[in-house]
């Protein structure tokens, strides 16, 4: 069970900062941008 926990928050660690990274930037594309979540958007540095 401590490999599966410390798996388990690693990950969650990683999904963490890439929800911060894609809070703060832009899609290269113009025409799409997918709606973000609300809890994605308190993440936001600006």
């Amino acid at each position: 069970m401590k490999k599966h926990n410390r798996l388990k928050k690693i990950i969650e660690k990683i999904a963490i900062r890439a929800a911060i990274s894609e809070a703060n930037t832009t899609c290269p594309f113009i025409n799409y941008q997918p709606e973000i979540p609300k809890a994605v958007k308190k993440l936001r540095k600006f």
